[in-house]
């Protein structure tokens, strides 16, 4: 397991053979320091992942009542629950969740992880295993519990909570196929959003195994929503009509999509199938129940949370929890 004891300024110095108030000039600024000095005291800050403690004096010997909480966005369906969850936990147990929102920018993520370390958080939950060098190695070295949610394909920093979304694919392929569809689409947000990416990937590698492929565009990149959703289902149909079922990245893009095919007159299932990820309230809440794959959003927070507070308390946790997916058969395939 990694060293999790976290970087001090005097841990900087030494490592360099600097004293402590050369460090300290260094990274405030104040006093004078040769540019060689202060390049090997920069070069051994970022390689130790050294975070400077805002709460100085005693303060900093107190551990902190706050957790920090890293989505990518409290717009999508699934995070406003899974933050459910982690706040539920957490207060009950007396702390305070500080919460951070990425918009899905790595640097901006960076910079989150950096402030709630440097205020002392006694635990962070931060969102997939893709983050920047210097994130990773802030979080590696944090001295803090770390657990990462929504994925459990990579290498955990200490703890992941999460589904496998390449499995989840494949469920939902090999259902969509048992129906007799064969003509496929994958429509969904691309780019920095990962577990939209793996569940395009899942999708793509199972129609290949099974002697299939995707239909181009195999992907439309925007953010998840009802209303990209429909623009998503108009820009492939101005490409192509051949085809028979179309994969949304996620259940507010299908409900988008269903909409659609009302207003056109198209028989869903019939003339086309659709399905989503996520298992939200709002596809399962249409006259056609929507086809999808459901995450338990809400209970993935919990044991998140959970863990921290248990590896808080000196006991032991699994690296990897599998929080499992459910495949929805609903109406719309």
């Amino acid at each position: 397991m990694t060293d999790i004891s976290r970087a001090t300024q005097k841990d900087v110095a030494r490592s360099i053979g600097v004293s402590d108030m050369t460090v300290s000039r260094v990274l405030t600024g104040r006093g004078t320091v040769s540019a060689r000095t202060r390049k090997k005291v920069l070069a051994a800050v970022e390689a130790m992942g050294y975070v400077k403690n805002r709460m100085a004096g005693s303060l900093a010997l107190s551990r902190s009542n706050q957790m920090g909480v890293i989505l990518p966005s409290m717009r999508v369906g699934i995070f406003p629950e899974v933050l459910a969850g982690i706040t539920q936990e957490l207060e009950k147990a007396g702390y305070n969740p500080v919460i951070g929102v990425t918009d899905y920018d790595l640097n901006r993520e960076e910079s989150l992880v950096e402030s709630l370390l440097s205020w002392n958080a006694a635990g962070i939950i931060v969102n997939d295993f893709v983050h920047t060098n210097r994130t990773k190695k802030l979080l590696e070295k944090a001295g803090v519990p770390v657990v990462e949610i929504m994925q459990l394909s990579g290498d955990p920093i200490r703890q992941c909570v999460g589904f496998d979304h390449s499995a989840a694919a494949h469920a939902l392929v090999d259902h969509l196929l048992a129906k007799g569809y064969r003509r496929f689409a994958f429509l969904g947000w691309h780019g920095t959003q990962f577990a939209a990416s793996a569940r395009f990937a899942g999708v793509r590698d199972c129609l290949s195994a099974r002697g299939h492929s995707l239909i181009a565009p195999s992907y439309f990149d925007a953010p998840p929503g009802v209303h990209e959703g429909r623009e998503g289902l108009t820009r492939l149909f101005e490409k192509t009509r051949d085809i028979d079922a179309v994969v949304f990245g996620n259940d507010l893009m299908a409900v988008g999509a269903l909409f659609l095919c009302d207003e056109l007159g198209l028989r869903v299932p019939g003339d086309l199938g659709i399905a989503g990820f996520g298992g939200l309230d709002i596809g399962q809440a249409l006259p056609r129940k929507l086809t999808t794959i459901r995450f338990p959003r809400l209970e993935v927070g919990q044991r998140a949370a959970r863990t921290l507070l248990n590896t808080l308390a000196g006991q032991s946790a699994p690296p990897v929890t599998d929080m499992k997916f459910e495949l929805i058969a609903g109406q719309t395939s």
